[in-house]
């Protein structure tokens, strides 16, 4: 390692993205709901079904309608990105059209392929919002030396989907739903390799970290604390001791609230700086100051926005736990109005997806960079 040049001119400094109580609430406190999730249904004997429910209400919809209440309920975000705004709710229709096709074709194939879809998006956003803090923690900390740009993003993205694939060739219900046989054959060696190459990246990063501070040029902590808890849920979660013991429906539920708990943190402070710092004036801005006026207020307006659409579909059977007459309602290729009803909801969660990609470009938005206060970094 010590043959690698290091050309910074300057040791990288240890800055908070907002302050140290905030970041570790976001990031610590993240990583501790998932962990809290796991233990109480692993060791806790609670049913997965009941903090599934939990976690949608508390955290997971509400972040879906903490993107609503900075684009769509903000007057000039609707003006300055009309186009996007309004096109974006396409996804909506995504799955109702997959959904005909299945049925004129009389077949289940295109409906499936549309759920498949959607799971896998739902993963990847998770792993691009921990990729999007940790260029923001970059950022921050002018630590922009182009072999540790790289040697993170190796690093996330393979510490990330490599357990992620492994899940999916070895556990019995992924496997049922990719279409592959009971017993894993030729897929558990990809999975012991999925297994080698965490282990490698891991390894490489820190060797880095010893690198540059021996060098004297520092480690961006904040960046090094987010990468060791997002790579370290990761690992524990998709361990086959682990996820053997917890039922499928909590996979989704302990993966993504550290991501619910991190997007909160980053909406409110963007929030704070946009409608509430001094010298702002709320009233050219709509109802997105009116929202986030408090932390309570903001958290009200996000549990009765998911408690709306949310309701909506468990009136049509489409989420665990609600009613099942729907699944008499049969609409052709053995789909029901309960499949029709959730490949509609699941326009909430793709259309999130999509925006999320657009709204958070810090390096092409001089307005975002501002509103989190990248600016002088």
């Amino acid at each position: 390692m010590n043959a690698v040049p290091l050309t910074s001119t300057a040791p990288v400094r240890s800055a908070w993205l907002v302050d140290r109580r905030h970041d570790l609430l976001s990031t610590v406190g993240g990583l501790g709901a998932s962990l809290l999730l796991l233990a109480l249904h692993v060791w806790g004997g609670i049913s997965g079904l009941v903090l599934w429910w939990a976690w949608i209400v508390a955290l997971d919809g509400p972040h879906i309608f903490a993107t609503l209440s900075r684009t769509y309920l903000d007057r000039r975000e609707r003006q300055a990105r009309r186009r996007l705004l309004w096109g974006s709710l396409g996804w909506f229709a995504l799955g109702p059209a997959l959904f005909g096709l299945s049925v004129a074709l009389g077949q289940r194939l295109p409906f499936d392929l549309f759920l498949a879809f959607v799971s896998v998006w739902a993963y990847w956003h998770v792993v691009r919002q921990h990729y999007g803090l940790m260029s923001l923690y970059q950022r921050k900390n002018a630590d922009m030396h182009p072999l540790d740009r790289r040697i993170d993003s190796l690093t996330l993205y393979v510490g990330l989907l490599a357990p992620f694939l492994a899940f999916a060739l070895t556990h019995p219900t992924a496997r049922r739903m990719l279409g592959l046989g009971v017993e894993p054959g030729p897929e558990a060696l990809v999975a012991q390799a999925c297994w080698a190459a965490t282990l490698a990246v891991v390894a490489l990063f820190a060797a880095r970290q010893v690198q540059r501070w021996r060098a004297g040029l520092g480690v961006n902590g904040p960046k090094v604390l987010l990468l060791a808890a997002a790579l370290g849920l990761s690992a524990l979660l998709f361990t086959p001791a682990v996820v053997g013991r917890v039922e499928f429906l909590m996979v989704s539920v302990v993966v993504t609230a550290f991501h619910n708990v991190q997007y909160h943190g980053i909406v409110w402070f963007y929030h704070r700086n946009r409608y509430h710092a001094p010298g702002a004036d709320p009233s050219t801005f709509g109802l997105a100051p009116r929202v986030s006026q408090r932390f309570l207020i903001y958290l009200a307006c996000g549990v009765a926005f998911t408690l709306l659409y949310r309701g909506l579909g468990c009136g049509f059977g489409a989420f665990p736990g609600c009613g099942t007459f729907d699944s008499q309602v049969m609409l052709g290729a053995g789909l029901s109005l309960k499949e029709l009803m959730a490949g509609f909801i699941w326009g909430f969660a793709m259309h999130h997806y999509y925006l999320d990609q657009k709204i958070w470009r810090v390096s092409r938005d001089t307005g975002l960079n501002r509103d989190l206060k990248l600016s002088a970094a």
